[in-house]
């Protein structure tokens, strides 16, 4: 093997033939040798190179642009919406506390947003490292999902399970003796899928859902060593597209680009250019991640790397879940930047519903907003469901000036629009008991700030008791987005019911 655990000292990037892995896209094998072409494709990765800006949302096989993806990534809500699929026919074989967890989790742009893939690591009893789940309960906007497991009688969302058909509908297979998918990326409806703990060197496997639920991989990236966790995949500007295969819980990222701008291309090769080490981040933390997904800046084709991963204790109620955001540089050696953290918290609405040491990852709305979705470690979810959380933009949804039905009031425990809170949408106003804000998450007396969007002649009544009664504040509907501390009003640490209005 040729991989050292610690940073050598860095020129201007030298391949060696030897150190390359090369994936045929033709189904020629995992490995091969360095083709004539790979002399060129080298030099034009000397040229700094950024992602692709003119991908369409629901494209095949590239992500769409994100406008300012750190003011985005900041503006991340740090209490999510609860969510969660049942196992349909499978086995999913993942328990506390047990090494088989879930890895990572990416939504497809497939029927309108509403597929999820997400893998696993499976001893091999269940036989399988990944499921295809079919979120047919939710919209199909394209936008965020909102909460599946609301319910006006149960009072805690962890003893509410999700909708029998948001369900997992197809399986990964264990292939090869490979009983372990790790973090993984799509672009488009095109997934890679790292694998490990098999019987040779780690690999990543391309599985391409565009036309049908149940592929098999069209190809593999086989990597330098036995370590495969972490696969990040970007279309670049010029067309072709980076692959980032990270080994050691992503302490080191080996760096590969396609050499055709066709991943399915017969002809397609996958080029090793690069080593990247934990210990070149030149300031800011780093690792170990068990996501790493990759996003274009619209501005100026940026790219920029999302890793999600746990700081504290794997079990018990309470941990430190965060988000990390790097700028990517690649400029003949990949360089990483640090730009900014975002603590996530997975123990609202309860108990704790996620756990960024299973799976994580990002998505791309219509709005070209950012998503992160995260899941629990096992599932120990109601009736055998998964436990998951969509966090969302600060501005829930841009159609909520002029649409009542993308309307909603979101509700803050502290004055300063920050801690735990929950999100109050006209669409769901049947889906739960809002006459007792006792029954969601004990919130009665809490709300302090308020944020909302609301269309003209409509309005939310706040109400200082249970049961729609009380003294009351009005939040009026202008089309715009507002916010107000409640304290400004007196009426902070007040509400105890509300109920959307017509004026």
């Amino acid at each position: 093997m040729f991989l050292f655990r610690h940073a050598p000292s860095r020129s201007p990037v030298v391949v060696l033939t030897g150190l390359l892995s090369v994936g045929s896209l033709a189904g020629c094998g995992p490995e091969g040798t360095e083709p004539v072409a790979a002399t060129a494709a080298r030099a034009s990765s000397l040229v700094t190179l950024g992602g692709d800006t003119s991908c369409a949302w629901g494209s095949m096989d590239c992500n769409p642009c994100v406008p300012d993806v750190p003011a985005r990534f900041n503006e991340l809500r740090d209490h999510g919406e609860v969510l969660g699929f049942n196992p349909g026919p499978f086995n999913f074989n993942v328990a506390y506390p047990s090494s088989n967890h879930w890895e990572g989790i990416q939504r497809l742009p497939l029927d309108s947003g509403r597929y999820f893939v997400l893998s696993k690591r499976d001893d091999g009893s269940g036989g399988n490292v990944g499921h295809l789940v079919h979120m047919a309960s939710r919209n199909g906007d394209g936008l965020r999902f909102r909460s599946n497991r609301l319910s006006t009688s149960i009072a805690q969302p962890e003893d509410t399970a999700p909708p029998g058909d948001d369900r997992a509908v197809t399986a990964l297979p264990v292939l090869g003796g490979y009983v372990h998918g790790g973090g993984m990326q799509a672009v488009g409806n095109i997934v890679a899928l790292p694998m490990e703990e098999g019987p040779g060197a780690g690999r990543v496997a391309l599985y391409d859902y565009n036309s049908t639920l149940n592929p098999s991989p069209f190809a593999y990236v086989t990597g330098n060593t036995a370590n495969a966790g972490t696969a990040s995949l970007s279309k670049l500007s010029d067309g072709r597209y980076l692959l980032l295969l990270g080994q050691y819980d992503a302490k080191s990222l080996e760096v590969f680009f396609s050499t055709e701008t066709h991943l399915r291309s017969g002809t397609n090769q996958w080029l090793r250019t690069d080593q990247w080490y934990d210990g070149e981040l030149a300031s800011g933390d780093w690792g170990p991640f068990q996501n790493l997904n990759l996003v274009t800046d619209c501005r100026d084709s940026q790219l920029y790397l999302v890793g999600t991963r746990l700081g504290g204790l794997r079990w018990g109620a309470v941990s430190d879940d965060y988000a990390h955001l790097y700028r990517v540089n690649i400029d003949g050696h990949l360089r990483l930047e640090h730009v900014a953290s975002k603590h996530l918290y997975c123990s609202n609405d309860g108990s704790r519903q996620c756990n960024l040491d299973a799976a994580g990852g990002v998505f791309v709305d219509v709005d070209r907003n950012l998503l992160l979705y995260a899941t629990e470690h096992a599932d120990d979810g109601p009736a055998g469901a998964v436990k998951m959380v969509e966090f969302r933009n600060t501005w829930a949804d841009a159609r909520c000036g002029a649409d009542i039905t993308h309307a909603y009031v979101d509700f803050y425990d502290d004055s300063d629009f920050s801690d735990r809170g929950f999100i109050y949408d006209y669409a769901d106003r049947g889906l739960k008991n809002w006459g007792s804000f006792h029954s969601i998450d004990a919130f009665n007396d809490k709300a302090s700030a308020v944020r909302w969007c609301i269309p003209p002649g409509w309005r939310v009544r706040l109400y200082g008791d249970s049961n729609y009664s009380g003294s009351y504040k009005d939040l009026i509907g202008t089309g715009t987005l507002r916010e107000v501390n409640l304290n400004s009003w007196s009426f902070g640490d007040k509400v105890s019911s509300a109920r959307w209005l017509a004026l």
